[in-house]
C-alpha cells in the first residue's frame, strides 16, 4: 500500500480464522490455521488523509457445502444492496433488502448488526447503515457495503466494499477480487 501512496493503514488489520471469523472484529488466537478454516482480512489505508476499509472472506482448499452457502448468501445480500445505490435511496431500504436476502437464506439469524458506514477523514462516520437508520443517500457519500454472518463456534463471512454514491448510481472504489476457495 505504501508503495501505491498510502500515508498507513486506517486501523489495525483484522486477521482471523477458522470458529473466530464469527466475530466481526475479533482478535487472533493461539490456534494454528487449518486447512477448511473460513479466514478474514479486514484493512484499509489512508490516502491525502482519506481513509479506506475492506475486508475478504476466505477458506482455505476446499470450501464444505455449508461454507459456501454462506458466502453466497453473503455475496447475494451485499449485491442486492449494491443494485439499489443512488442518491436519493434511504439507506433503511439497503439494510432491508440485505437483511431479505440473508432471511430467505436461511442465515438470518446471524447477519450482523448493520450493513454498513460512512467512510472518510474518519473511519467510521455518518451514515451508519443499520435499522435504526433513516439517512437518505447524497451524490458525494462513501459508504461501506459489509454484510455478514457470524454463526458462533463455527465462523463467518463478510465481504465489503468502500462505494462512492453519484448522482445516477455508484461506482465500487474497492478492486480487489472476491476469490473464496485459496489453494491450501
Amino acid at each position: 500500500m505504501q508503495k501505491l501512496g498510502s500515508e498507513g493503514m486506517s486501523f489495525a488489520t483484522i486477521l482471523m480464522f477458522g470458529e473466530r471469523c464469527a466475530l466481526p472484529h475479533g482478535s487472533p488466537s493461539e490456534r494454528t490455521l487449518s486447512k477448511g478454516d473460513f479466514i478474514t482480512l479486514d484493512f484499509g489505508a489512508v490516502v491525502n488523509g482519506y481513509r479506506s476499509d475492506m475486508t475478504r472472506s476466505y477458506v482455505l482448499g476446499k470450501a464444505s457445502k455449508k461454507q459456501s452457502a454462506i458466502y453466497q448468501s453473503v455475496s447475494n445480500a451485499q449485491q442486492a444492496a449494491i443494485n439499489l445505490l443512488k442518491a436519493g435511496v434511504d439507506c433503511l431500504d439497503l439494510q432491508n433488502i440485505s437483511q431479505q436476502v440473508l432471511d430467505d437464506s436461511g442465515f438470518g439469524k446471524w447477519a450482523g448488526q448493520g450493513l454498513g458506514h460512512g467512510v472518510g477523514l474518519f473511519l467510521h462516520e455518518l451514515p451508519f447503515i443499520n435499522k435504526n437508520c433513516r439517512h437518505v443517500l447524497e451524490a458525494g457519500n462513501v459508504i461501506t457495503i459489509e454484510p455478514g454472518i457470524y454463526i458462533p463456534n463455527f465462523g463467518g463471512v463478510r465481504i465489503e466494499d468502500d462505494i462512492l454514491i453519484t448522482q445516477n448510481g455508484y461506482e465500487v472504489l474497492t478492486h480487489a477480487p472476491k476469490l473464496f476457495e485459496l489453494e491450501g
